[in-house]
């Protein structure tokens, strides 16, 4: 039996940023969080985590995931509208 494949969308979403060193107040208000676009196939999303695999092969198995925290997403686009076989 066929499974369906899931939906392949792009993220947008803030991660954390570190940086070294020593800054006063004012040079601290210049850094800002780093804003990424992630596409994948959008494989789960809960209050905590939002999963996407890079690749699916033919054997119904995915690769290369990454875990998004849900509450740094600032949207969710499908690629490909409508159902994919």
């Amino acid at each position: 039996m066929a499974q369906r494949l899931r939906r392949m969308v792009i993220v947008e979403w803030h991660d954390a940023r570190f940086f070294s060193g020593t800054y006063d107040e004012s040079a601290i208000k210049n850094h800002k969080m780093a804003l990424f676009n992630s596409l994948g196939y959008l494989i789960a999303k809960d209050k905590i985590t939002t999963v996407l695999a890079a690749e699916h092969n033919n054997e119904h198995e995915y690769r290369d995931i990454t875990l998004i925290p849900t509450g740094s997403i600032i949207s969710i686009k499908e690629l490909f509208p409508g159902p994919l076989v």
